[in-house]
C-alpha cells in the first residue's frame, strides 16, 4: 500500500536539536536587532509616506489630522500616553540599533575580537552604549521628545 506524504512525516522523530539547543544572549540581541531594524525601516518608509500626502494631497492629511484631533479630545490621555510610548519606543530602538551596528562593524574590522570571550561583555557594552545614547537623545535641548 502507498502512504501518504503526511503519513510519512508523522513518524519521523523530532530533531533532537530543538530540545537540546540553548538560547544565548548573544543570539537573542540579533534577533531583536533584525526586528528593530524593520520596525524601523516600516517608520521611515511611513514617514515618507506621510510627506508624499502631505505634499501632493494636503486635503486628505487635513482630514486624517482633524479626526485625529476630535479623537485626541474625547480620550487625551490615551492618545498622548500612547504617541509618547512610540517615540520613547522608536528613539530606544534606534539607539540600540546604532550601537549593535557599531558592535558589528568593529567586529568586521577587528577579527580577533569575535570570539566566545568577547561575545557576552560586547553585549553588555551594547546594551549600556544603547541607555546612553537613549539618555543622550531625549536630554538633547532640541529632542524629538522636549
Amino acid at each position: 500500500m502507498i502512504k501518504v506524504a503526511s503519513e510519512k512525516t508523522r513518524s519521523r522523530p523530532l530533531s533532537p536539536h530543538l530540545s537540546v539547543y540553548k538560547i544565548e544572549y548573544s543570539s537573542i540581541l540579533s534577533i531583536y536587532h533584525r526586528i528593530t531594524g524593520v520596525i524601523l525601516t516600516l517608520s521611515l518608509l511611513g514617514l515618507g509616506l506621510i510627506y508624499k500626502v502631505q505634499t501632493y494631497k494636503i486635503e486628505v492629511l487635513a482630514a486624517i489630522v482633524a479626526k485625529v484631533n476630535y479623537i485626541q479630545l474625547d480620550y487625551p490621555l490615551v492618545i498622548s500616553g500612547g504617541v509618547w510610548f512610540v517615540i520613547f519606543s522608536l528613539v530606544f530602538m534606534l539607539a540600540y540599533h546604532t550601537s549593535n551596528g557599531i558592535r558589528h562593524l568593529v567586529w568586521d574590522s577587528v577579527i580577533s575580537t569575535v570570539s566566545k570571550d568577547w561575545v557576552k561583555p560586547t553585549s553588555y557594552m551594547v546594551l549600556g552604549l544603547t541607555v546612553i545614547i537613549f539618555i543622550g537623545l531625549l536630554s538633547t535641548k532640541n529632542s524629538v521628545v522636549a
